[in-house]
Formats: C-alpha cells, structure tokens, sequence
C-alpha cells in the first residue's frame, strides 16, 4: 500500500505545481488583440457635412465636432453627427490630426470625401484645378505623416471637351438605368447587367479613358463592414466589364454610405442607395 500512496501524493505535487507554475509562463493575453481599428468618414454635400465613425475617446469626438461647426456652420443640420464612440475600438494616432484637415472639403467644388479605414485615407471630389488639388493634398498631411495611406481619387474640372463628353453620356444612360443591388449582395441583377451592356458599347469608344467606379451601399450595418460591400460591388462590376472585353484603366472604390443618393425612409430610397457610379479620370479619345 505504501507505493500506491506515494505515487498518490506525487501525482497531487505534479498537479499543485502545474496550477501554480505554469501560468506564471504562459504570456499574458493581449488586451488590444480584439479591439477593432477606429474609423472616420466626413462627405460635404450641397453645404452640408456629414460624419459618421468610430472613434476611441469622447476627447477625439468633441474636437472633431467643434472643428466641423466652427469652419461649415452650427446651424441645426449643417453638421450630421453620426459618430459614436466605441469601447471596443483601439487607440488611433491620427484621430488627433482630423480636425486639422476637414477644412480640405471646403475646396471642393462638389461633394468632397474623406474616408479613414484605420489604415489608409480615401480622398474623393472634385476641383477647380490642378492647383486646388495640389492645396487639398498639401493640407491632408498631418494624417498620412501618422503612418496612413493615401487613395487619391480627386478629379479636377478641366478635362478636355471628349472627357466631359463621355461624362455627361455615361451619367444620362445611369439617370435613366441605374445599377442597384439587393440588400447585403454584390451579385448584379439582370436589370443591371442589362445597363452594364449599355455602358460597354459607350466604353468601347473611349478604350483609353480611365474610369473610377464607385460602389455604394445603403445606411444599415457598421461603417466597416459597408465600405467592403460597396468595394466588392465595385469590383463586380470592373470584372463584368473586363470580361466583355474592356480594356479601360478600371479603378473599383468602395464609398459605403457616405453619399446617399436618397434621404428617403423607404425601401425605393434604399435601393436607390445601394448604387454603382462611374466617374472619368483622365483623358479619353471619344
């Protein structure tokens, strides 16, 4: 019986020792493993700024928010505030530097955009010129030296007469057919696909002319998750068009719901949010 108690008593040590010792080795669970990245997304249109995003501090919120009113107005709907702040986000650097750089959207003479994904900027609007756009870029650099990556999408008005031809062709065919999406797809529906084709016949005139596409959700789900939606719509899209043929520089972006086509709280308003739209970039031969 002695044997079988002492082995008893040193299988209970082994056991005791490993409870106490062994976790003092194991390392510590990060904290900051399951916090998400912060995000920003600021669109003025028709004087009205809107700003959605997830931010860690009340302290970055209410800097931003001052900022906005100060430079577009307090007036009760000029500034949207859709931010909120969110425990579950991790620290950003650069949430510091945002209100330094919204007066950038000022220069911009029509909707402007920007959108912060935690790891790089996406820059969108339109300009009066090549020297506007130098300022805007000049301006935005308080948050690319914070370590983000910037995706300039600003266009300037003064694209040649062939440009601004093609424009104005591809906005007519999307005002009278627009490609919309069901709700949480990206798969493009026959109606669509059918304008698509409208769209290809007009493209294949211009086979030099880069094209942005700009995909586009509705307001439901978190900001994050829409700006992939509507990037993969996008880039549904592009592939459609390169597999009929297309060889146009084909540049596929993904705006989320930072420019609602429709306010409407209806499901017509939705879908019509739920969006495909082309701009031109650079010179084409049409």
């Amino acid at each position: 019986m002695m044997p079988r108690a002492i082995l008893g008593a040193g299988a209970v040590a082994l056991a005791l020792l490993g409870v106490v010792c062994i976790p003092r080795h194991l390392p510590a669970p990060s904290a900051s493993a399951s916090l998400s990245p912060a995000t920003f997304h600021a669109s003025l249109e028709q004087g009205t700024l809107t700003l959605r995003g997830s931010l860690p501090s009340e302290t970055s919120k209410g800097a931003i928010l001052q900022r906005a009113q100060e430079i577009y107005g307090a007036t009760p709907g000029r500034v949207i505030d859709e931010l909120a702040v969110d425990p579950s986000v991790g620290p950003a650097t650069w949430a510091g530097n945002v209100s330094t750089v919204l007066p950038v959207l000022g220069h911009m003479t029509e909707h402007g955009s920007i959108i912060i994904d935690g790891h790089s900027i996406v820059l969108s609007g339109q300009v009066d010129s090549d020297r506007a756009k130098a300022t805007v870029l000049r301006e935005i650099a308080p948050l690319t030296r914070t370590g983000l990556e910037l995706e300039d999408h600003i266009l300037t008005a003064q694209l040649p007469s062939s440009s601004l031809s093609l424009q104005k062709k591809l906005n007519e065919i999307l005002s009278h057919a627009s490609i919309e999406f069901e709700s949480n797809t990206t798969t493009i529906p026959s109606p669509g696909r059918t304008t698509l084709d409208q769209l290809i016949a007009l493209l294949r005139r211009a086979p030099h002319t880069a094209i942005e596409i700009g995909g586009h959700t509705d307001k439901y789900g978190a900001p994050d998750y829409n700006l992939q939606l509507s990037l993969r719509r996008a880039e549904a899209v592009r592939d459609y068009f390169i597999n009929h043929g297309l060889t146009n520089q084909f540049t596929a972006v993904g705006y989320g719901a930072t420019r609602p086509l429709s306010a409407a709280e209806a499901q017509a308003g939705f879908q019509h949010n739920r969006r495909i739209e082309l701009r031109v970039k650079g010179v084409g031969d049409l």
